[in-house]
């Protein structure tokens, strides 16, 4: 054998493939072409004179179309608020109008009672014979009230068996507390009877009036005959 012949020294004489690092080629073809490949740039668009203009005018027009909103609805709430207004004076005019219509129907109401009641008074003798028949009346209601009730109170207290048991002594002393409320009913009484002449006095020679008649019905005279 020649020294210069190789021998293969692997089994069977297969000669023995070289390896081959398939990760890192396709990694490495991927760098090699990330580097060589060209550069794009970004450019930012340039706003135009007439954008600009355009935008300042979208923005004035926008501020004065709240301007005007903002007038437009202060206008409406004054027309509400004048509507409103208008329509409680109407509602006003028809109360009025409606207060003016009973009150002449009541004055005339009253007119004819008042005729009515003279004619009547007229037919009894007068106005001051119906006050004296009126006085009399009253007095002999008060006669009744203060003259029964006193003697009725009295009675009752003399005859209760707690009266009975006491001792003549607080008999006596309630004897004289009950004539001394006897007393006073009296002056009360004659209070009264006074207060009663005076008023027939005071209407001497008068006749009824709407006032009078009015007073009597339980109206209030104001209502129907204002000043």
């Amino acid at each position: 054998m020649d020294d210069t012949t190789m021998v293969d020294s692997s089994p069977a004489g297969v000669a023995e493939k070289p390896y081959k690092n398939k990760a890192g080629d396709r990694a490495a073809c991927a760098s090699t072409s990330r580097r060589s490949g060209p550069r794009k740039t970004v450019q930012k668009r340039d706003v135009s004179v007439e954008d600009r203009k355009l935008a300042t005018q979208t923005r004035l027009l926008f501020n004065e179309l709240s301007r005007q909103k903002a007038s437009y609805k202060k206008h409406i709430d004054q027309l509400k608020q004048a509507i409103k207004i208008l329509e409680s004076f109407e509602t006003e005019e028809r109360i009025l109008d409606l207060i003016s219509k009973w009150r002449g129907v009541s004055q005339a109401g009253m007119s004819y009672m008042l005729n009515s009641t003279l004619l009547k008074i007229d037919k009894m003798g007068g106005y001051e014979e119906l006050l004296r028949r009126e006085c009399e009346a009253e007095k002999r209601k008060i006669e009744y009230q203060f003259s029964d009730n006193l003697q009725e109170d009295m009675e009752a207290v003399f005859e209760s068996e707690d009266f009975q048991a006491l001792s003549e002594e607080m008999q006596q002393e309630y004897r004289e507390q009950m004539m001394e409320q006897v007393k006073e009913a009296q002056i009360r009484k004659e209070k009264e009877f006074a207060e009663i002449e005076l008023k027939m006095k005071q209407s001497a020679g008068q006749e009824m009036s709407m006032q009078e008649l009015s007073k009597r019905m339980k109206l209030e005279y104001s209502m129907i005959f204002p000043d």
